[in-house]
């Protein structure tokens, strides 16, 4: 059985943040190259992936488990691993509520079987035979094939993007939706995309942004870099980002996308303008694309943003290959407020460095700490090869009173109670992205379409505390 401890945030009390690499994660000589993607399961075992091939002096060819303690994960059996010709690497991990994990990249191989750029892994590592690719992904001109990004939807559906033209055997250009047992489902971009996809989020009402170094071409509309599709694939027109994104030499290219709860969009990656607006590599755009003049990141970051995640606190972490955030030393990890002001209560120190050294992948425990995986050798001038845990938010009990504040069940499996009447619910997964959203007086809350796993639940009183609590769905 495991036990999840619950704690509290109100909006009195101070969140204890240092930046400090967490002594309790000891990776040892850690990886021999790139961990591209990292994601913390329930019970807090972290999954890496990348371009490496041993961990600790062991070979672990392009995935491993961890447990929290940094040590590998015996129970966790890949075999032989990923495989394939030339550069091959996993780019993309995606949890499943069930606990089975989906990897995207360059592979054409697991454990000796063919699996071409996607596949399913049981939660002990032997493969989903469940899940079935087919020929999987590639291109009948032959040439450079990878999936960059997977994304799951509410009903179990999945979404891939990359740089490809079939999937088993059916045309499908850079971006296709599978069903949950891998067969290719009913979704029509067509042959739209021009080449790279290396990101895909996925709205609350089932629109889906799409991000990479594109040129889409519609009937009516031109884009580049950025669109948004309905549930369909059909070009949203609502989101209109008009003379798009620029960049002062080379080609732009997005990298990241993450939503806030209330909406706004977070872009990161390679560029220097949007709508001919000064915007260095990160900006945040309304619904419906504009530049949010509220957040005001001044002379932003000086190299691209990579990676983007959400606190439940609203708070933004982002990682890249950037060593300054509007003038002030940040190597190549910086937190913001909400504003788009540097946090100065994360003190990153040196930050990270290596030959490139840059971070590629940043994922929140449920206790605040900080998953980093990248290109890094070193953090705050200490070996730390590819991975990295640092000490962050942790969400401290206040003295407001409102410690008699119950959520009931918990764990719960239909129906979330509250022991007194609040005005306004948001519930994140651990990634930040908000899944469930209501306003309106109540003092119960209907929970039971989430998925098994934990979550933070953010709530406030009739009174006006803000309290973020976590809850744990059954």
């Amino acid at each position: 059985m495991t036990v999840f401890f619950l704690f509290l945030l109100t909006g009195k009390a101070q969140s204890q943040t240092d930046g400090n690499p967490d002594a309790s994660f000891v990776v040892g000589t850690g990886f021999n190259n790139a961990v591209m993607s990292t994601a913390v399961q329930p019970d807090g075992k972290i999954l890496a992936a990348g371009w490496f091939t041993s961990y600790q002096g062991s070979i672990q060819n392009r995935i491993i488990r961890l447990n929290a303690d940094g040590s590998p994960d015996p129970s966790f059996s890949t075999g032989t691993g990923f495989s394939g010709a030339g550069d091959v690497y996993v780019n993309t991990l995606a949890l499943q509520p069930d606990g089975k994990i989906l990897a995207g990249g360059t592979f054409t191989s697991y454990n000796g079987i063919t699996q071409n750029r996607i596949t399913r892994l049981n939660a002990d590592g032997s493969l989903d035979a469940t899940f079935n690719t087919g020929s999987g992904f590639n291109t009948p001109a032959g040439g450079f094939v990878f999936v960059n990004t997977i994304a799951l939807q509410s009903d179990g559906k999945i979404l891939a993007g990359g740089r490809f033209s079939s999937y088993n055997g059916t045309g499908q250009s850079q971006i296709a939706r599978l069903n949950p047992d891998g067969s290719l489902d009913s979704f029509s971009p067509g042959s739209r995309f021009s080449s790279d996809i290396n990101t895909i989020a996925i709205q609350s009402d089932g629109k889906i942004l799409v991000g990479g170094s594109f040129t889409y071409s519609g009937t009516i509309i031109t884009q580049k870099n950025l669109v948004r599709l309905t549930a369909s694939g059909i070009l949203d027109p609502s989101f209109d980002i008009g003379t798009g994104f620029g960049v002062s030499a080379g080609a732009v290219r997005i990298d990241a996308v993450a939503l806030q709860p209330d909406g706004k969009i977070l872009v990161g990656g390679y560029f220097n303008t949007y709508k001919n607006i000064s915007q260095n590599h990160l900006t945040r755009l309304s619904t419906a694309g504009d530049p949010d003049a509220a957040f005001s990141t001044g002379t932003g970051f000086n190299f691209p943003v990579n990676a983007i995640s959400i606190q439940p606190d609203g708070k933004i972490l982002l990682g890249g290959g950037f060593s300054t955030y509007n003038g002030s030393s940040s190597n190549r990890i910086a937190r913001l407020k909400t504003d788009g002001g540097l946090d100065s209560a994360f003190n990153t120190g040196a930050g990270f460095s290596g030959t490139l050294g840059n971070v590629e992948s940043i994922s929140i425990q449920s206790d605040g700490k900080y998953v980093t995986g990248g290109y890094f050798t070193t953090y705050q001038g200490l070996p730390q090869n590819r991975i990295a845990r640092l000490n962050g938010t942790t969400l401290a009990v206040g003295d407001s009173g409102k410690n008699e504040m119950v959520l009931y069940p918990n764990p719960v499996r239909e129906t979330l109670y509250f022991s007194e009447e609040i005005s306004h619910m948001r519930i994140t997964d651990l990634s930040g992205k908000a899944v469930i959203e209501m306003s309106g007086k109540r003092t119960s809350a209907e929970v039971s379409k989430l998925s098994k796993g934990a979550y933070f639940v953010t709530f406030t009183t009739k009174t006006g505390d803000l309290i973020i609590r976590k809850m744990v769905k059954k």
